[in-house]
């Protein structure tokens, strides 16, 4: 008998993967009118994600998202997907959703399988990273009316109120820092110090929250697929140091964030995208949202750390590292 996620058990409670195939069956004769024939995969680390192929052979994701559910942030995300996707943009067409079905909120959307992974490490795949990131956020430009709706974004995108906002997943417990690590809680706020201060009345804008190597697929070094779509609006050099911090990691079991040099070389790469400079207090705030996400990435490791962190884990990064991310300049 296949076994449950921890993803799946948090959001499908105590059941079974037939009782939860059987349920995205009804959901999907029922929006789509069109019952599911066979189950692909399943994946997701917030949100539980089938991939599944209908009675009319279309190949669909249907997401069951994490209660609670802000579901005008999430209106706002399959917005920008048709908006990005109308636009020749490769990301996924929503289908239905968010819908409230029996106690869940689901969502379904078009299953994209061109491309393959890539790593950011190769300069030149970092620069097609940098490049989707600067086109979307131009096309989301066009629409201020989503900016309102968005929501303040996933936990790692939630500086505002300092260290530490409630994790993404109850697995982390961020109440307590252990003996021997204030240090992280002094990094995280240094970090969300510098991004909470007035930027010059710095305009607002909207990109994808968690751009990094293991939601994207290319072919070569070209950009085909981006996929699993949380939004965060914010300033540009706030979204573009957020997404130079997690980059390089392909989503596999260990994590592999940037150093300090690959957050330069990544920003650097977005500013050739969108053929302008940051200014100094530009470099400056996208440098402290980098450090917001490493010593996010950093807290959460530290949550479940047993025994002595590794070289190269977010939490040797951050500790190594904490005063060249801050102050990164190029």
């Amino acid at each position: 008998m296949e076994s449950l996620s921890g993803t799946e058990r948090a959001i499908f409670g105590d059941t079974s993967v037939d009782a939860i195939a059987d349920l995205l069956d009804r959901y999907l004769t029922r929006e789509l009118n069109s019952p599911v024939t066979e189950v692909l995969f399943r994946a997701g680390r917030v949100d539980a994600v089938w991939a599944v192929r209908t009675g009319d052979d279309q190949g669909v994701i249907v997401k069951a998202h994490r209660q609670p559910v802000d579901l005008t942030a999430r209106h706002a995300t399959a917005t920008a997907q048709r908006l990005l996707a109308d636009a020749g943009f490769p990301c996924p067409q929503p289908a239905s959703g968010p819908d409230q079905f029996e106690g869940l909120v689901l969502s379904a959307e078009t299953l994209m399988t061109a491309g393959r992974p890539g790593s950011g490490r190769h300069p030149s795949v970092r620069r097609s990273m940098a490049a989707g990131l600067a086109e979307h956020v131009e096309i989301l430009r066009g629409h201020p009316e989503l900016t309102p709706q968005v929501g303040p974004g996933p936990a790692w995108c939630q500086y505002q109120s300092g260290p530490w906002p409630t994790p993404h997943d109850p697995i982390f417990d961020f109440r307590t820092t252990p003996e021997g690590y204030s240090w992280l809680d002094s990094f995280a706020r240094t970090a969300a110090d510098r991004l909470i201060r007035p930027a010059d009345h710095e305009p607002i804008v909207v990109g994808h929250a968690d751009w990094y190597g293991g939601n994207l697929r290319f072919d070569g070094n070209r950009l085909v697929a981006a996929f699993d779509w949380d939004l965060v609006a914010d300033t540009e050099p706030v979204i573009a140091g957020l997404s130079a911090a997690a980059y390089t990691d392909n989503g596999g079991d260990v994590s592999d964030l940037p150093s300090p040099d690959d957050v330069v070389a990544f920003l650097k790469d977005y500013e050739a995208a969108i053929s302008r400079s940051f200014s100094k207090t530009q470099q400056r705030v996208a440098a402290a949202a980098a450090s917001w996400v490493i010593a996010y990435n950093a807290r959460c490791e530290l949550s479940m750390l047993v025994g002595e962190s590794q070289p190269g884990s977010p939490l040797e990064l951050a500790r190594v590292h904490r005063d060249r991310y801050l102050e990164l300049t190029w």
